[in-house]
């Protein structure tokens, strides 16, 4: 109700132009996508879960530490997460008039090859996460530190449960929906604790301030194959919204690393995410948005680390140490190669040619604004393409001499 009145209001405030303008805009999000309704009959969360999670929300968003975390709130949302079924969703409640869903899977890999996989400061987020994330870097940590340090390794030796926060900066991949992709900064925090028979990791996301302005984005081809174009253009991919100035309001993420002693090898996870995005201070967001990313992001974690052809974190590790070790000229060479391979097949989609950022997008200015780090995530996303055996334009010689340099003193985990 709260959030239908604040809609009302809007309403009574603007001239009759502009309630005609969001009404289209209103009505063009939503087309083609799920029925709200469906979304809204999915199962709420027990009131025990929905506590461990406003409290988890909290201590991300404060400046809390360990000693304030409380393991048996925490410990319902564990629960919850261990017993959900597969590739299960349901929404929890709003958050500061935010919508949310939530997703529970399974992935057979052990706790710390997973959490060495996506937290690692050798692995650039796109590299393995790319249907969701260009790239990201740490903005702050605490004292002196310039890198998280290497939680996994304290999964097998700590007795008290551990407390990690920092803040990262991170720019997205275009939105399944509406084509457009956002930066912005989000305060991170992690908890790593025993219980029982059960070694948990909490991953915990809480976005400061608003975005910046959406630019148009394009998935080309099947989104699962990761080819993406970044324009600078501000607004939105989809027809009669190309002037639309949107900005993500709100982003918060509790997400739930599960693994039992009991069942080795698998771990469960679980995905709690709220967001508010929009134009005009509106949120035009609803569950159904976030649970289509939600599985976007599951499906694509599940299969590359599942797949036999995944290279494992070391190899990985590695790869970016050579990586950093080679002249940006190469790099940027490189990442010219695939910018244009990636434009060329957006002009012979007949769904994509004749958009005007795609027609005035200049590949080599685009590259030329990227810095070595984006250089090196760029890289390090076509090398995991490479071994999935996806397409990519960068031949096999280049990833074969990268992985016979030997860099001594590299300090591998």
């Amino acid at each position: 109700m709260i959030f239908k009145s604040a809609i009302s209001k809007i309403y009574m405030d603007l001239p009759l132009s502009l309630i005609l303008v969001f009404s289209l805009i209103t009505g063009l999000l939503s087309m083609g996508l799920p029925n709200r309704g469906h979304a809204n009959s999915l199962p709420q969360l027990p009131a025990e879960v929905e506590t461990g999670l406003t409290h988890l929300l909290a201590l991300c968003a404060s400046e809390q530490e360990a000693r304030e975390v409380d393991l048996e709130k925490i410990s319902a949302v564990a629960a919850f997460v261990r017993s959900a079924s597969e590739m299960g969703t349901g929404t929890p409640q709003e958050r500061d008039h935010s919508k949310g869903s939530y997703i529970a899977y399974s992935i057979a890999r052990s706790l710390p090859e997973i959490i060495r996989y996506t937290y690692n400061h050798r692995i650039p987020e796109g590299a393995i996460n790319p249907s969701s994330v260009n790239y990201s870097y740490w903005k702050e940590l605490p004292g002196s530190a310039k890198i998280l340090p290497d939680i996994w390794k304290s999964l097998d030796v700590f007795s008290e449960p551990l407390f990690a926060r920092g803040v990262r900066r991170e720019s997205i991949a275009p939105d399944l929906h509406t084509g457009a992709y956002y930066e912005y900064d989000l305060q991170r925090a992690f908890i790593i604790y025993r219980q029982g028979t059960m070694r948990v990791v909490v991953s915990l996301s809480n976005q400061l301030g608003d975005s910046e302005v959406g630019r148009k984005g394009f998935i080309v081809g099947n989104d699962q194959d990761w080819n993406y174009l970044y324009t600078q253009a501000e607004g939105l991919n989809k027809s009669g919204l190309g002037w639309v100035k949107s900005k993500i309001y709100s982003f918060r993420s509790v997400c739930f690393y599960v693994e039992d002693s009991a069942r080795p090898g698998a771990v469960r996870i679980g995905v709690f995410q709220w967001l508010g995005a929009g134009w005009a201070g509106i949120n035009l967001v609803d569950s159904h948005h976030i649970r289509n990313g939600l599985e976007r992001y599951a499906k694509g974690l599940k299969g590359m680390l599942e797949s036999e052809r995944m290279p494992d974190a070391r190899t990985l590790e590695h790869v970016y140490a050579a990586l950093n070790k080679t002249q940006e000229d190469v790099l940027r060479e490189k990442a010219l190669d695939i910018t244009r391979h990636i434009k060329r097949k957006a002009e012979q989609d007949h769904a994509l040619r004749e958009k005007g950022a795609i027609k005035e997008m200049n590949e080599t200015d685009y590259v030329a604004r990227l810095d070595k780090e984006r250089l090196v995530s760029m890289l390090m996303r076509e090398f995991v393409k490479y071994s999935l055996g996806k397409e990519t334009p960068l031949s096999s010689s280049f990833w074969l001499a990268l992985k016979d340099v030997i860099i001594p003193e590299q300090p591998f985990s």
